[in-house]
């Protein structure tokens, strides 16, 4: 490609970039700052690249490994996700927001794609930037955290047949109040013949399904949307099976606080997810008397 001018085809391809020359990343640009200490801004900024974007430029895909953190510094960027065959619209995102931060968070690869929605400026940090601050500035991680979990579930509730037909204001609000939990590869989130008290339901990652307790045998691999805790003994006090992660995994928990959300943001939304968790019951058993079989 000798002879082809860099700049030209920059400019051909959507994408101009330019070096950032000043403090591009405040506060006062992006709420999300705030508080956020001088070294801490001045590490994150000498990090960063100014970028052009034209419409429709598909900056981000899902499933792609992370390797920056963007910032909107003007435009708009649409948050998609592949639903039914089709790529929906989860959210727009505007300028003095940010996206990229569950790749950053969780080191998993993106789980939905982001598009320029107008020509935009976008300011694009370094990955090992945004660690290095996150080490230093509790503050800003757990704005971080709290964010990526907001925009996880929205996504989830968007997507998920129980839950498609909350509003949207609905779903930012069951967003903010619902609860999450993460487990690292081999963590056990219940034993079988522990006391159930819970269920759950996989937002991201894999959970293995074991029965037994002195000679496990991996029953099925359970995944996205998936629903756990769901098959109990005892008179329902005990968990049959014992869950555990097979890499990091993000889970929906099933409290008596989530199902009051649910009550209130939508009534028929606790009939559709017992109508789901009979159907994953019904499949547990059958799987559960086949191994029994054998």
């Amino acid at each position: 490609m000798a002879g082809i001018n860099d700049e030209g085809f920059l400019e051909l391809s959507g994408v101009n970039r330019v070096v950032v020359q000043e403090e591009e990343l405040s506060a006062e640009k992006f709420p999300i700052l705030e508080g956020m200490s001088p070294l801490s801004l001045r590490v994150l900024n000498l990090a960063s690249r100014v970028i052009h974007v034209a419409k429709n430029v598909q900056m981000v895909v899902a499933g792609d490994a992370p390797h920056d953190m963007y910032f909107i510094a003007k435009g708009s960027i649409l948050v998609t996700k592949e639903h039914l065959g089709k790529l929906q619209v989860v959210a727009k995102l505007k300028a003095g927001d940010f996206y990229g931060e569950y790749g950053v968070l969780s080191g998993k690869t993106r789980y939905a794609s982001a598009y320029t929605a107008e020509p935009s400026v976008i300011i694009r940090i370094d990955l090992n930037a945004i660690h290095q601050v996150l080490d230093t500035d509790e503050i800003f991680k757990k704005r971080l955290y709290q964010a990526m979990k907001e925009r996880m579930l929205n996504s989830f509730l968007f997507s998920h047949a129980v839950f498609q037909k909350v509003s949207s204001p609905a779903r930012d609000i069951l967003a903010k109040h619902l609860s999450v939990t993460e487990l690292n590869r081999d963590d056990t989130l219940f034993k079988e013949g522990d006391k159930a008290t819970l269920y759950y339901i996989i937002l991201t990652g894999e959970v293995e399904v074991l029965l037994g307790k002195e000679k496990e045998t991996l029953l099925e691999i359970r995944r996205n949307n998936d629903s756990l805790g769901e098959v109990r003994s005892n008179k329902g006090t005990e968990y049959t099976y014992t869950a555990r992660a097979s890499n990091h995994v993000d889970l929906l928990i099933l409290d008596k606080n989530a199902m009051q959300q649910f009550q209130q943001a939508d009534a028929e939304i606790i009939p559709r997810l017992n109508q789901l968790m009979a159907k994953q019951v019904k499949k547990t058993h059958s799987a559960i008397q086949e191994l029994q079989k054998a």
